[in-house]
């Protein structure tokens, strides 16, 4: 019974591993990459060469009152490229860091899409401090980057973004708010740059803080301070719209790092991916954001898994994602002969 059982999970081992190889053979033969098989997101043979550049200073900001560094590693390719190249910026989730560790899911990652002609940089943000100190953060190294182009043969007019939970909001924060004022901030200077992106992967982002009333006060008390007792006064403050609420300055916060009031048909195209059992960022918040682009008749997909929780959205999704995101950097954006 038990070699029967074997040998029945080789066979459909097998069946998955075909279909999968079949899958990236048409995506090769779609956009023409050549030989595209989804299994090449995994970069193991590279695993020990690290970043190109590392701790790469971007700016210093201050964090709970102390100073903090926003750094990047960056990863080129290999093979020198005959002009400049596509860059994809990698933002963590709560928790995470720049610095990834070699071996990590978002390392493997990093150095595939290098192998394949995208220059990747990772994002930091202040760990203590909130919103929309965050967003502040994120939009300084796109115009770092965009005033370093020629210093690291990039092009600026094929820039990416991919963000997971935390990182995933920042990233639609990145892909709605490009060069809107209000949310630009001064972290790192260098504002005759542009802070607009070209495309974005979001990962299991969460979008408005009010979305979910009961879940309302976990992410008031992450991402902007509240205290455990100003919590039913926020949301009683939304409810009502409440404008002369002593807690309504909350509500105002949270409208304006809501990335759905900025969605319109101008931004660039999104990938929104989210799992159906994820209780961290529940699948209406990717839902909810991925229907405000219809309504707005702006460029976004959707990539769902019904059975994925929080940070995992299976492997055919991740090589999938870093396919439509190739797509973009590579075919859909580079210049035209």
């Amino acid at each position: 019974m038990r070699k029967e059982k074997a040998f029945l999970a080789l066979v459909v081992g097998l069946i998955c591993l075909i279909f999968v190889h079949a899958l990236g053979q048409a995506a090769s033969a779609e956009i023409k990459f050549g030989h595209l098989d989804p299994l090449s997101a995994f970069a193991a043979n590279r695993l020990p060469s690290g970043p190109t550049y590392k701790d790469v200073l971007v700016a210093t900001v201050q964090d709970a009152g102390k100073p903090f560094n926003l750094r990047t590693n960056i990863y080129l390719p290999k093979t020198p490229a005959t002009g400049p190249i596509p860059l994809l910026l990698f933002i963590h989730g709560h928790g995470g860091a720049y610095n990834f560790a070699n071996g990590s899911r978002a390392y493997e990652f990093s150095i595939a899409l290098a192998d394949r002609g995208i220059a990747v940089a990772t994002i930091s943000y202040r760990p203590e401090t909130g919103l929309p100190e965050n967003v502040y953060d994120v939009k300084a190294y796109v115009r770092y980057f965009r005033a370093h182009a020629k210093e690291f043969n990039i092009d600026p007019n094929r820039i990416g973004i991919w963000g997971t939970s935390r990182g995933g909001h920042l990233a639609a924060m990145l892909a709605t708010t490009g060069d809107i004022k209000e949310l630009e901030g001064d972290v790192g200077g260098r504002l005759d740059q542009s802070s607009r992106v070209q495309a974005a992967v979001i990962y299991y982002p969460f979008t408005d803080v009010f979305l979910q009333p009961d879940d309302a006060p976990r992410f008031l008390k992450l991402f902007f301070g509240a205290k455990d007792p100003e919590t039913p006064g926020i949301v009683e403050a939304y409810k009502k719209n409440d404008t002369s609420s002593p807690y309504w300055k909350y509500v105002q916060k949270a409208n304006l790092v809501n990335p759905m009031n900025y969605v319109s048909k101008d931004g660039p195209p999104v990938l929104i991916t989210c799992g159906g059992k994820d209780t961290v960022t529940p699948i209406i918040h990717s839902t909810t954001l991925f229907n405000k682009y219809l309504e707005k008749g702006g460029v976004a997909s959707f990539y769902g898994y019904t059975v994925g929780v929080h940070g995992r959205v299976g492997t055919d999704i991740e090589a999938a994602s870093s396919e439509w995101l190739a797509n973009k950097l590579l075919i859909e954006l580079a210049p035209k002969k």
